[in-house]
């Protein structure tokens, strides 16, 4: 065995090349819900994670309206705002969206459009996050309830 592996003591319940096919049938799972009731929409974990690139474009114009420049700044789908588009819509008004739009993205949409997973395993995220939402106990959580039928493990 190599010596690397005992230094990650999180791992996925089931092979990752199963991931995306997992969260494609995960689309409505109440685990969305449940996390976006915890989660603080601070955006930590996507402002340590060195596979997040989002952005906004401002204008910042002087006192005078007379000068100004075009700034690029990080921005985070975390974030309450981050989807409103021009007349107010917000169509990831809720944490749950954002959370499960997140989890697509690092698990799902990267893999389905460049063959790789959007997330390195770093563990950053997990570290930063406040309330201890983590892709890896996210992804097991989602691949339990799917083995189970769609529904929680029976509290014990």
């Amino acid at each position: 065995m190599s010596e690397k592996w005992p230094r990650f003591p999180m791992r996925l319940d089931f092979d990752v090349t199963e991931l995306p096919s997992l969260l494609s049938v995960s689309y409505d799972s109440s685990l969305w819900a449940e996390l976006g009731e915890r989660c603080l929409a601070c955006a930590m974990c996507t402002n340590v994670c060195p596979t997040c690139y989002c952005f906004n474009v401002v204008d910042e114009v002087d006192f005078t309206l007379s000068a100004g420049r075009r700034a690029r700044i990080w921005d985070s789908c975390q974030l309450d705002k981050f989807a409103t588009v021009a007349g107010g819509h917000n169509f990831r008004a809720s944490r749950a969206n954002r959370q499960r739009h997140r989890f697509f993205r690092k698990g799902k949409y990267q893999t389905d459009a460049f063959g790789l997973l959007g997330c390195v395993g770093c563990g950053r995220c997990a570290q930063a996050c406040l309330v201890h939402i983590t892709p890896v106990d996210t992804f097991n959580e989602l691949y339990r309830r799917h083995a189970n039928g769609g529904r929680k493990e029976a509290q014990a």
